[in-house]
């Protein structure tokens, strides 16, 4: 419950006023259920802010794999005539962009079976735990392949062999179908350890994100992204969260997330980083080449790279105020960028 209320803000940030419906199997923690009092009172502070949102007690004798299958059976029987897609997510997914994903989704027969997602960016995870859909980057099922889970339910879900949902997925797409994963590398598990700045600044817009949260995943700090306010910027310019612009001859904007210095003509000079390329910022690079590759090495922060990374951002009568935040180091101050977006009164 704690959980599915800190991710309230971000929820409306992607989700609020779209017409989508969230469905939300909830407990207080494995051993506590969900007290209904407070699934009521969360559920109408909820919808107040446009999230149209079902909250529902998970059963009490239930595993966590076996609740996250449930949801295949709360969403494919709740399905309008017009539903195509049924998607399950963690409550650390974030959608930037809800028209890029339904996009994307329009692509694919929805009355065929299809069963999609993305692998995670770690190919330790890839190798161990299957060629399938990991669940914090979304998957999508379209109703045809959900209807045969949903009758399946007595083996897939009562005689579960993992303590992890997503793979339980897997194994019943693939225990009684045909079908195999339609696999969408914009989807992004972020199964990425330490500095995540190479994925945030590589121009490579995401459909999801994962893992903003923070804890192991996430910075030097573990304190996670802050999503609501990086994708703020999308009030005034729609689908422009983490575009990159540059600026002079030493300059980048990767919008919401960071400005990025370059003084030693990593831009213009003889040898210029290729920008195509995601710069190697986490921990472990040789793992992720399947999912991130091509790559280029780390610059060095203070020395080759100076970046003022963003702390805040805030919606005012006349557009969105963006504060990008650079530390002081050896005893020099901390630095302060402010960008003010508006509209073109035009």
């Amino acid at each position: 419950m704690e959980r599915l209320n800190s991710s309230t803000p971000h929820l409306i940030r992607w989700l609020s006023h779209t017409g989508g419906r969230l469905h939300v199997v909830v407990i207080e923690s494995e051993d506590v259920p969900a007290d209904r009092g407070q699934m009521v009172s969360l559920q109408k502070s909820m919808r107040s802010v446009g999230l149209d949102v079902i909250l529902h007690a998970a059963n009490k004798h239930d595993t966590f794999p076996q609740r996250y299958f449930s949801l295949i059976n709360i969403l494919y029987r709740n399905r309008h005539p017009d539903t195509h897609w049924i998607g399950l997510i963690d409550d650390d997914t974030f959608f930037p962009s809800m028209s890029a994903l339904i996009s994307k989704l329009s692509g694919f027969d929805p009355q065929q079976q299809y069963y999609i997602g993305t692998l995670s960016e770690d190919w330790w995870a890839v190798s161990n735990y299957g060629y399938m859909a990991f669940g914090g980057g979304g998957i999508f099922l379209s109703i045809p392949l959900a209807n045969i889970l949903d009758a399946n339910t007595g083996t897939c879900k009562d005689h579960i062999g993992t303590s992890a949902g997503d793979i339980a997925v897997m194994d019943c797409v693939y225990a009684h179908t045909t079908t195999k994963l339609t696999h969408i590398p914009e989807l992004h598990q972020v199964d990425i350890f330490g500095d995540l700045s190479g994925l945030y600044e590589s121009g490579r817009l995401p459909l999801s994100l994962h893992h903003w949260k923070g804890g192991s995943y996430f910075g030097p700090d573990g304190n996670g992204y802050p999503l609501e306010k990086m994708h703020l910027v999308s009030e005034i310019c729609g689908d422009c969260f983490l575009q990159r612009w540059q600026f002079g001859d030493d300059t980048i904007l990767s919008n919401g997330f960071s400005i990025a210095a370059y003084p030693r003509g990593h831009l213009t000079g003889e040898s210029p980083v290729d920008l195509e390329k995601i710069e190697e910022t986490w921990h472990g690079n040789t793992l992720f080449r399947h999912s991130l590759g091509p790559t280029r090495p780390r610059l060095a922060l203070e020395d080759e790279k100076l970046q003022h990374t963003l702390v805040d951002s805030m919606l005012t009568a006349s557009g969105v105020r963006q504060l990008y935040k650079r530390n002081g180091v050896d005893g020099d101050i901390d630095t302060v960028l402010e960008l003010f977006w508006t509209l073109d009164a035009s």
